[in-house]
């Protein structure tokens, strides 16, 4: 009987446990985010909304990410509950191209466009090998989530920097896939009054700054909960960055947040995953302990 109540005991913890993985929730929506998504995403009589990304220009480079091969996940893109965007003519992107418009008016101060078109720069190439003349500066991406913390590095860290590699092909993948079943356009393709700071000749939903830079703010929760608020701040800046220079509405930077919320909610339950993260804590314990 004492055997049966410490199986059924282990069983319930683990159920437990597991639960708990598939239910990390996302955090509420909050400020220009929410106050956008109260408006309807339903089209209205307007012809605007037969424009889509033309799909038919894109370079080669683009569609073979849709090539990469699996590190963790093998789920389809249909496992994702990514809402669809809204509508061109609908009276939430009406009001989000305003709102982007104030910011051209209001935000793109020299810093703040300087800060945005640096961001632009932070993303992580899966194909690129030591070779790469831009090798050290894609690792270092890795960590830009970190980036105040002094020992949060590739250099230092090397076994997270393989491990989140292989994180970031896998978020790749799946962003891309989606950016593809949506193949929405970008703002200043639907208003010409918005000027873009930065050239992106591809689809706009989900937002792949955005996307990526939440799911290392997540995966890094994992690693550092402490440093949980400065990921998340760092996340949001990211995506906030991408609207400051024009190229993404408001609800593709929110539609990145809610998919990498996902995308790290499958990883969790993975297990090969669950060993990298375990050997990647284990480094960051070590570094973070010689630095003290």
């Amino acid at each position: 009987m004492k055997h049966l109540f410490l199986f059924i005991s282990s069983i319930l913890i683990f159920t437990s446990t597991i639960a708990q993985r598939k239910t990390r929730l996302l955090t509420p929506i909050t400020g220009h985010y929410k106050e956008l998504a109260k408006l309807s995403p339903k089209a209205l009589p307007d012809s605007s909304d037969r424009n889509q990304f033309p799909v038919e220009g894109l370079p080669l480079t683009t569609w073979t990410r849709l090539t990469l091969k699996p590190a963790y996940l093998i789920i389809p893109v249909t496992d994702f509950s990514i809402p669809h965007f809204p509508a061109n003519s609908s009276l939430q992107t009406k009001a989000e191209i305003e709102f982007l418009l104030n910011l051209q008016a209001s935000a793109r101060t020299p810093e703040k466009v300087k800060e945005s078109l640096e961001f632009a720069e932070v993303y992580y190439s899966p194909k690129a090998t030591p070779q790469s003349p831009n090798w050290q500066k894609l690792r270092t991406n890795l960590f830009h989530m970190g980036r105040q913390i002094p020992w949060f590095n590739p250099a230092q860290l090397p076994i997270t920097a393989n491990f989140m590699a292989k994180v970031w092909a896998d978020c790749s993948y799946y962003f891309w896939a989606l950016k593809y079943q949506f193949n929405r356009t970008r703002p200043y393709m639907l208003d010409a009054r918005i000027k873009n700071l930065d050239n992106t000749n591809f689809q706009a939903y989900p937002s792949g700054h955005s996307s990526a830079s939440y799911m290392a703010a997540y995966v890094y929760q994992e690693l550092l909960p402490e440093n949980t608020d400065l990921f998340l701040k760092n996340a949001y800046d990211m995506a906030y960055s991408r609207e400051i220079l024009g190229v993404h509405f408001p609800s593709d930077s929110e539609a990145g947040r809610i998919f990498a919320r996902q995308f790290v909610n499958f990883l969790l339950e993975n297990p090969a995953f669950q060993k990298d993260l375990a050997e990647a804590k284990k480094e960051i314990e070590k570094v973070k302990n010689q630095s003290k």
